[in-house]
């Protein structure tokens, strides 16, 4: 432990004000840290709506680059396709003795990271809550306290870091199995409401239930191919837990795609294609959605020469 994390307090910036971003940044302010909440467009004050009222949360919110400077932590909660354009914040935030904590979606959420923070300790996590962005710096919190992360030195400080927060963390000694079991639910749920435009009362329907089944099952295989300890069981197990959610429950993509947002396909079920494509594995559904919703997104123009990547939530 450094003479800086000896003590109590410590800095943090959370860069991305999204529903994650939002949540974690109040997280660490329950914690008693010092957190810098880095965004593109500022707003006032971030405010939190759980069951059990509305919390104003006194973070510093910063739009300029050149207001930060080096901190212990950086809590990454930019949606993936944003992550390339978090470079000059990473810069900016992160010295030798940072650890970046990048809280995104997806089995391959560090690779990306490490390339534009060279030097710095990059953590992957796998993130549990369930929180909607309903306009600028305003989140509401619907359930789920907790990430996990993979086991090590690097846990036990973050373990550390969270205490009084509110939130769990859960070092797990195999991610890879943890990170695809969370996809097989992810690859399902996201599409199928964002693609209808309903919230989890979909998953009633006989028909995109067993849609939803057929696509676990692709992620499974895939899963099992390279290297996750995941059976058929783990897919019952999933479609249980779907039946546990509340009928007014979305999902990440649904909100993106309700708010004119991008989504994030290629984290989720362009991930179980490209994998799939490495083991000569057929994924004919996942192939569809992932079709179906880059159709949805942006495209390319000729004066942009692509779609834009944002830089920050």
């Amino acid at each position: 432990m450094t003479s800086t994390e000896s003590r109590a307090r410590q800095s943090v910036a959370v860069i991305g004000a999204g529903a994650v971003g939002g949540v974690f940044a109040w997280a660490m302010h329950k914690a008693g840290h010092d957190v810098s909440l880095c965004v593109r467009t500022p707003f006032d004050e971030l405010v939190i709506h759980t069951s059990g009222g509305e919390e104003r949360v006194p973070v510093r919110v910063v739009t300029d680059l050149h207001d930060v400077k080096p901190v212990n932590w950086v809590l990454l909660a930019v949606k993936s396709f944003d992550t390339v354009g978090t470079a000059r914040w990473l810069a900016a935030l992160c010295d030798q003795d940072t650890t970046v904590v990048v809280l995104q979606n997806g089995v391959d959420q560090a690779d990306g990271v490490h390339g534009l923070a060279p030097g710095t300790t990059v953590l992957p996590s796998l993130v549990y809550i369930q929180a909607e962005r309903q306009a600028p710096g305003r989140v509401r919190l619907g359930y789920g306290n907790s990430i996990d992360v993979p086991a090590g030195p690097e846990a036990e400080r973050l373990v550390r870091l969270f205490r009084g927060s509110g939130m769990k963390v859960r070092p797990q000694k195999d991610l890879t199995t943890a990170a695809w079991r969370k996809l097989m639910l992810n690859a399902a749920v996201n599409p199928l409401t964002a693609l209808t435009l309903r919230r989890m009362e979909v998953m009633q329907d006989s028909m995109i239930l067993e849609l939803a089944a057929g696509l676990m099952r692709e992620t499974l295989a895939v899963a099992v191919e390279v290297g996750a300890e995941l059976t058929e069981a783990d897919v019952e197990q999933t479609l249980a837990f779907m039946g546990e959610f509340s009928e007014g429950n979305g999902t990440s993509m649904l909100y993106d795609r309700l708010a004119g947002n991008a989504l994030e396909w290629e984290a989720l079920n362009g991930a179980v294609v490209r994998h799939a494509e490495t083991h000569g594995i057929d994924v004919p559904l996942n192939r569809a959605m992932t079709a179906l919703l880059h159709a949805l997104s942006p495209q390319k123009t000729k004066a942009d020469g692509g779609t834009q990547v944002r830089s920050a939530a």
